[in-house]
C-alpha cells in the first residue's frame, strides 16, 4: 500500500510504467514500500488530512529556504552603508 511522504531533497523516481519523474523539495509524493526503502533518508512521513498535508509542505519549503532571502527580501534595496554603489559617483557636498 502506498503512503504519502514529503520530499526533503529533490528526487527522481520511477512510476509503475518505468517512466522517470521528478519530485521537488517540499512536494508530497505517494510512495510504495519499495520506493520508500530506496529514499527513506530523503523523505518525511505526512500527517493524515489534506489541510495538515498542505501545512506540512509549506513548513518543509520554509525550512529549505532558511538562510536564503525570500522573494520580497531580494527585491528590496540594501540599507545605505555610506559607500557608493558600483558604477555611481559620489557628489561632493559643500
Amino acid at each position: 500500500m502506498a503512503k504519502i511522504y514529503i520530499a526533503n531533497t529533490p528526487l527522481i523516481l520511477q512510476d509503475e510504467a518505468g517512466k522517470d519523474f521528478r519530485v521537488e523539495t517540499g512536494e508530497a509524493v505517494e510512495l510504495t514500500d519499495a520506493q520508500y526503502e530506496a529514499v527513506a533518508a530523503h523523505v518525511s512521513p505526512t500527517l493524515t488530512t489534506g489541510e495538515e498535508l498542505d501545512a506540512q509542505q509549506a513548513e518543509a519549503a520554509a525550512e529549505v529556504s532558511d538562510g536564503q532571502p525570500s522573494e520580497t527580501e531580494a527585491e528590496t534595496e540594501p540599507a545605505d552603508t555610506g559607500k557608493p554603489k558600483r558604477g555611481s559617483r559620489r557628489t561632493k557636498t559643500e
